[in-house]
């Protein structure tokens, strides 16, 4: 490079601007406003700092003659690995709720032994309804879980929209966003939709949901995230795996095990108390499905319209579906 050559003006140009840019930058950080949910933060920022408190400390801040006992059950969410991505993880665990990471392939965050948390950003929801992913995610978790939750977290700085801009029709249209969402929650009616402005506000409410509650089981949430669900969910008719769900004494967890044994709910209503321990791994379970499908009813028996008894026969429809030969 010469003296007073082109490049030397252009190298010298160059580190002018540079120069210029951090001085200008140290200018706006110093005088900078920094919003509450930037990222970013130094190591002693107190918004960091962890509620050493457990989480369940302030469900009762009246005290009267005798002083109420603090549960010490330690507070703990599963959490998908997938979701460390975002900052929900670490305000969650900033509220004092442990956190145990684990590969979830049904919901984002279990809670309690109950509640199952599928999160969707608007973006995300689009497109899971638009590609039927929500579906099959909100089938998964009515049948593992008797509390399913939809979480849609949303900027309250940004506008958005779930409509085009014509007006919503009266007829159900499997291209609308709005419809398909309507669906859903027709199809599958245990499933409830929360809408939330903030991962703040979405750590509030998860501890809010947990008071009172059971803590959520890792060997459970790893039964159902096996690869095999959607396998399973696929084999039976949904009417009558339905009813079997809904009868006492069977839950999300034991309801294959009947199922691969039967052919039918007549044939569950003919097993003897002992099968029924042995199949369930639960007497207690067992007793409550055989006194309810033995339990008489006084109910009349219909008629037809020119008077005559109708005998009602026990449903014979087949539990799991024929597969079709090749």
């Amino acid at each position: 490079m010469y003296t007073g050559s082109t490049e030397e003006q252009k190298y010298l140009t160059t580190l002018r601007k540079e120069k210029e840019a951090f001085e200008y930058l140290i200018k706006q950080k110093a005088v900078m406003v920094i919003p509450e949910e930037r990222e970013g933060r130094m190591e002693n920022d107190p918004e960091l700092e962890r509620n050493t408190a457990p989480a369940n400390a302030t469900v009762n801040t009246r005290k009267g003659g005798a002083e109420l006992g603090i549960s010490t059950v330690p507070q703990k969410i599963i959490v998908d690995l997938r979701e460390f991505r975002s900052e929900l993880p670490s305000l969650i665990h900033k509220r004092g709720i442990d956190i145990e990471p684990l590969t979830l392939e049904v919901g984002d965050y279990i809670l309690t032994k109950d509640i199952c948390v599928e999160r969707k950003s608007v973006s995300d929801l689009i497109g899971s309804l638009n590609n039927g992913r929500l579906f099959s995610q909100s089938q998964a978790m009515c049948r593992t879980y008797k509390r399913p939750v939809l979480l849609i977290e949303f900027d309250a700085n940004k506008p958005f929209t779930l409509q085009d801009k014509y007006p919503i029709s009266k007829e159900m249209n499997n291209s609308d966003t709005v419809s398909r969402l309507v669906l859903l929650t027709i199809h599958f009616p245990r499933l409830r939709i929360i809408w939330c402005q903030s991962p703040f506000v979405t750590a509030e409410l998860f501890q809010e949901l947990k008071i009172g509650r059971d803590q959520p089981d890792t060997n459970d949430a790893l039964a159902a995230s096996g690869a095999d669900l959607e396998k399973n969910i696929g084999r039976y008719n949904p009417g009558p795996y339905d009813l079997l769900l809904k009868m006492p004494g069977i839950t999300s967890k034991n309801a294959f095990a009947i199922a691969n044994h039967i052919e039918n709910i007549a044939e569950l209503s003919r097993l003897s108390p002992e099968r029924l321990t042995e199949l369930l791994g639960n007497s207690i379970s067992a007793n409550q499905l055989y006194d309810f499908l033995h339990k008489e009813l006084q109910d009349q028996p219909s008629t037809s319209a020119v008077g005559q008894v109708v005998k009602q026969k026990p449903g014979r429809m087949p539990l799991k579906r024929l597969e079709k030969k090749r």
